[in-house]
Parts: structure tokens; sequence; C-alpha cells
């Protein structure tokens, strides 16, 4: 379970930070406001917008790609606190396997192209099913389906 996580966790940490700075651009970000009716504030520059809207998207991918590789070390090394840690942001991946769906289905929203989505959606449900197996291994054995202390 610990490797299975830590594996995961670096997987979707270097996917994510590599389809980023790929993929995400003036024009691509500029297509996918347009194609989301983003309506911009008048007096607004459009590039000014964009701009932002590509330094936060990267700033994002940056923090989240932090933590989970941290969460790879800590699941590697089994930190018995890692694993809560582990378990949240797993769960926060398999929320992520319902609301790529809606990108999905319209891809034009998104800067990153549909075989890349594709790719993210498939990592999601991975995410999804290791915290179903870490939910059962907890409820069952204790963190990272360990003997409970005591038992």
């Amino acid at each position: 379970m610990q490797l299975a996580a830590a594996a995961l966790f670096a997987v979707e940490a270097i996917y994510s930070v590599v389809t980023s700075f790929l993929f995400i651009n003036h024009d691509t970000m500029l297509r996918a406001l347009q194609a989301q009716g983003t309506q911009f504030p008048s007096g607004t520059d459009v590039n000014t917008v964009v701009s932002v809207g590509i330094g936060f998207a990267i700033g994002v991918v940056i923090f989240f790609a932090i933590l989970e590789l941290v969460a790879a070390i800590g699941s590697y090394l089994g930190w018995r606190w890692m694993f809560w840690a582990a378990l949240v942001l797993f769960g926060l991946g398999g929320i992520g396997a319902l609301t790529n769906l809606g990108t999905l289905a319209r891809p034009s929203t998104s800067p990153i192209p549909v075989g890349a989505l594709a790719v993210s959606e498939v990592l999601s449900l991975a995410s999804l099913g290791i915290f179903v197996w870490m939910l059962v291994g907890v409820i069952k054995y204790g963190p990272w389906a360990m003997k409970k202390p005591g038992a």
C-alpha cells in the first residue's frame, strides 16, 4: 500500500508539472477562457487576464506537485502521520475523477489537450481506487494496513 501510494503520488506530480509546462501558454489559455465565455471587465487588458490566469494555474500545479512529492516520500518511508495526509490527497484526487468528466465533455474549455485530459482522468480513478483501498485498510488493520497497536 505504501509503495503504491508513493508511486502514484510521484507519477501524478511529474505528470501535472510536465503537462502544465507543455500545454499551458498564452494561446491555449486565451482559447480556453473564450470557450468558457469569460467576460472580461471593461478597461481590462485581455493579455493581463491571460497572464494572471497562467501564473495562477502554474502556481497551483507547483503547489500540489510539492505536496504530492512530500506525500510520496512520506508514504515510501511509512510515516504513520502521512497516512492521513495521503488519504485526504487521494480523496481529493478521487473527487477529481468526477469533476474531470465535465472537462472531458467540453475539452475546448481546458488549455490541456484531450489525450492529456484522458490520462488525468485515469490517474484520478487510480487515486479513487487507492483512497478506497486505504479506507478499507485503516478500518480493518490501522494506518498503512498494518496491525493496530495493541491488537
